[in-house]
């Protein structure tokens, strides 16, 4: 009896273990239908991301080649633009330079104008000349005095005075008509020979005054600060 008591709780212990593999194994096989079905919701998922990155690679293709051809259209434009830039540029240049040579032109016929006018207005006419006459352009005014303290007077005779006057600043080629005159403060006008010219040349004259007073010439003269004033006409080419 205990032998047949200890098969009877064997197969019972058995049975208990058959339901337990029973239900382990059905376990198993939900877990086995779960992760089927997750495999396959990601095996899903992937194909809708592969699909998404495929219709976003066209959208971005599609794009960038709208974008391309933008530029393309934008580089032609510039083209155009610069062109017409570039045309015009060359249009105003020329109408300036037309227009500049116009005013040159312009303004060398005034310039002449106005030249001649000059020479006409001159006043400078030589009539005779110890070398003849010759071209009025080449005629000269030129003046000068040999100054109240700088003339060197030196004694000529008892009562005269002479000195040298350098006109070689005028450049005169032919020997000038000369005028003169004796300036100072006191005095000079009771002498005599002021007006007279000495050995004039292209480069200096003479002149030798009479002094009214004998005393002390040359002193004389420098304490009335007496020069030579002359003016000198004559051609300078």
């Amino acid at each position: 009896k205990q032998w047949y008591q200890r098969r009877v709780r064997g197969v019972e212990e058995l049975k208990d273990m058959l339901v337990v593999s029973m239900q382990s194994i059905v376990s198993n096989n939900d877990l086995v239908t779960q992760l089927t079905q997750k495999v396959v919701q990601n095996m899903l998922s992937i194909g809708e991301s592969k699909t998404e990155m495929e219709n976003l690679q066209k959208s971005h293709s599609e794009e960038i080649a709208k974008l391309k051809e933008q530029i393309e259209d934008l580089k032609v434009e510039l083209r155009n633009q610069i062109g017409d830039v570039d045309t015009e540029l060359k249009t105003l240049i020329e109408e300036m330079k037309s227009g500049h040579s116009s005013a040159l032109a312009a303004q060398t016929a005034e310039i002449g104008e106005e030249l001649s006018q000059i020479k006409d207005k001159k006043g400078v006419k030589i009539v005779s000349s110890e070398g003849g006459l010759r071209d009025e352009e080449c005629a000269k005014v030129c003046a000068g005095t040999t100054g109240r303290r700088t003339t060197t007077w030196a004694n000529f005779a008892s009562r005269g005075l002479h000195t040298t006057v350098d006109i070689s600043e005028c450049g005169f080629v032919t020997i000038p008509t000369i005028t003169t005159s004796l300036e100072g403060d006191w005095l000079h006008w009771r002498n005599m020979g002021a007006s007279e010219v000495f050995k004039a040349t292209t480069t200096s004259f003479q002149t030798y005054i009479y002094v009214s007073e004998s005393t002390t010439l040359r002193q004389r003269a420098s304490e009335l600060l007496w020069n030579m004033e002359w003016i000198a006409v004559g051609y300078t080419c």
